[in-house]
């Protein structure tokens, strides 16, 4: 290695470009980059160049190759290093979830991931490591942290059953600077769809969460009548979702029995209540009972050796995966959504799209991994055209923003305190793509429990049954409550989606909440929409405690005690915040008055509840 740059920041140890490339599981080869003036070569089963390019805060390494021949599998190594010192790490995958973790309560080793951006905070400067979305192949970064330590780091990419000889592989970004945000909100900007407008999400109602597979028409019309005929509810619903469930299966997507009208029928009775009809679709997915299954698998993407393969799989049902560089799945997915469009549904839920990547073989062989999820919603987007909005959920971020108008960011959400907590770190980190890519969906704004329903049939759906097998011993935790708020919890989640500035969707059978939780459920929709809030511990503490939100008419706060047994002691610099003393207060659940002088406020908390102050002008 020759004139590469061993020290890119003053506040983060000597990170040595040491990269490494392995060909078809093969010993990795270590890249011996030489050159200057910011162009290197190295030779390794072909040609390789590394372009750094030094900006502002910021340095990106650009790699490209050329290889001998095709190979199955290559992964490259970008750099290898040892240790470096961490007070806080906050690791943002492609897909879902993500987690945020405060190291100096790691006291054993543990394994942490990520992908397109990792933030790595010590001493209150931030390193912050990027890919960009929808960059051809995406890069995973591992470590193992333990006692403020980040040990055998590694950031790489692999490709497999790629078809060609030159890969272009994403450009890395290394940035620092004592403000984390503005590095995540330039990343955001890098990464946004010119020209790209954002509307005010709308709220809606969606069968899934209490329903799940039991949804019938009856159901589905009773709650959209309750909701047409609730004075406050009517104003701000205006979306019906009919989730999974509605269909023969996944892949031949007709009514089932549950709904002997048919879809069409729906649409148009949805309409008549002046609600836009929404369909939940798995398009990418086919079960082995459906027809493209058993007769049409020239349609399917393959196993490494080359047939259809079951590649998806959740409680316990298997799919095969759509190949969508075949021409018949494109016309397939075209033809589906155009179908359902003219019977009238204006929104769209499209489903597991991260299973249509776990084959490994496609007819068209030069289709990067990040194009396979964007081809299907660019066929989906021909079929709808410019006549519904699509939500895309289980998608894979790198797959680009320019297909979808909202995007689910977390977990599957529940009625429980534990998917509350769950959920909380990705609302809060995913507060950056809000309006610049796509519209965030946290996932369902749900209220029922005990004190807040007559239902019941609260805890009758088990959902996790389908994990027992015959030679199973007693589980408990695979009876698994799917409501099981205790009070004052039901804000807490409910607060998180008024203050992460996007998709708000109701879930809750409606006629069956009693009148504190058709409150709760009134409250929410009516909130004035706000940008997406900011956590202002992201990157110290795990759970988020303190976020800001702003909105046309003043500024949110909200505070949360994720204490299972202490109160908490909460303050607020309300200048930092954007109060001034001039703003009028209240508590957004309560209405009651708060005085303050527009400098700080301190209030405390009981466990397991929040805090939700509006301060307008």
């Amino acid at each position: 290695m020759s004139n590469l740059p061993e020290q890119l920041f003053e506040s983060f140890p000597k990170i040595v470009f040491n990269s490494s490339v392995s060909f078809d599981d093969g010993a990795p080869v270590a890249l011996n980059w030489q050159g200057n003036d910011g162009v290197f070569t190295a030779s390794a089963n072909g040609s390789w160049r590394l372009e750094i390019t030094r900006r502002t805060q910021a340095v990106d390494y650009k790699i490209t190759a050329e290889l001998d021949r095709v190979y199955d599998k290559v992964e490259f190594k970008y750099f290898r290093l040892d240790s470096m010192e961490a007070e806080h790490i906050l690791p943002q995958t492609c897909f879902k979830g993500c987690s945020s973790r405060n190291l100096h309560k790691v006291s054993s080793p543990e394994k942490i991931t990520g992908g397109s951006v990792i933030s790595i905070t010590n001493k209150g400067v931030t390193l912050q490591l990027s890919t960009p979305y929808q960059s051809g192949f995406p890069a995973d970064f591992i470590c193992t942290a333990e006692n403020c330590l980040l040990k055998d780091i590694e950031y790489s990419t692999l490709v497999e059953y790629y078809g060609g000889t030159v890969y272009e592989f994403p450009i890395l970004t290394l940035r620092e600077s004592a403000d984390g945000f503005a590095m995540l909100e330039a990343y955001a900007q890098e990464n946004s769809v010119p020209g790209k407008e954002f509307k005010d999400p709308v709220c809606g109602w969606n069968s899934w969460d209490y329903y799940r597979w039991t949804i019938t028409e009856d159901e589905v019309l009773q709650n959209a009548r309750f909701i047409a005929n609730d004075p406050v509810l009517s104003k701000h619903v205006k979306r019906i979702i009919i989730d999974d469930g509605w269909q023969y299966c996944y892949g031949e997507w007709e009514a089932n029995h549950y709904f002997p009208s048919g879809m069409e029928y729906m649409a148009k009775e949805l309409r008549k209540m002046n609600f836009v009809p929404g369909l939940w679709l798995a398009p990418g997915i086919v079960e082995p009972h459906a027809r493209i299954a058993q007769m049409d698998y020239d349609m399917l993407a393959r196993s490494r050796g080359g047939q259809p393969c079951l590649a998806y799989e959740c409680q316990k049902r298997f799919g095969f995966v759509l190949d969508p560089t075949v021409e018949k799945s494109q016309k397939f997915l075209q033809e589906l959504f155009r179908r359902y469009t003219d019977y009238g549904y204006g929104y769209f839920k499209i489903d597991f799209l991260k299973p249509v990547l776990h084959a490994f073989r496609r007819q068209d062989k030069l289709v990067r991994r990040d194009d396979i999820v964007r081809l299907i919603v660019d066929n989906v987007r021909k079929g709808t055209g410019d006549r519904a909005e699509i939500l895309g959920c289980g998608y894979v971020f790198s797959s680009g923003a320019a297909g979808v108008d909202a995007v689910r960011i977390g977990a599957d959400i529940h009625a429980t305190w534990h998917n509350t907590k769950v959920n909380a770190p990705s609302v809060a980190a995913r507060y950056w793509q809000n309006r610049k890519l796509w519209i965030n969906d946290p996932d369902f704004a749900v209220c029922r429990a005990a004190h807040t329903s007559n239902d019941p049939d609260l805890n009758r759906l088990q959902a996790c049954y389908v994990h027992v097998k015959p030679e199973d011993s007693y589980m408990p935790d695979k009876q698994h409550d799917l409501a099981t708020f205790k009070e004052n919890e039901p804000e807490v989640l409910l607060s998180i989606a008024i203050i992460s500035g996007g998709v708000i969707n109701l879930s809750d059978k409606m006629p069956l909440l009693n009148e504190k939780g058709l409150e709760l459920c009134r409250k929410t929709v009516s909130a004035e929409p706000g940008e997406a809030g900011v956590a202002l511990d992201l990157f110290c503490n795990e759970l988020p405690e303190r976020f800001v939100q702003k909105f046309k008419s003043g500024i949110r706060i909200l505070a949360v005690n994720w204490q299972d047994d202490s109160k908490q002691l909460f303050s607020f610099d309300l200048a930092k915040c954007g109060v001034s003393a001039d703003m009028k207060a209240a508590d957004f659940w309560s209405g009651k008055n708060i005085a303050h002088d527009g400098k700080l406020l301190q209030f405390e908390l009981e466990p397991h509840t929040c805090r939700l102050i509006e301060f307008r002008r």
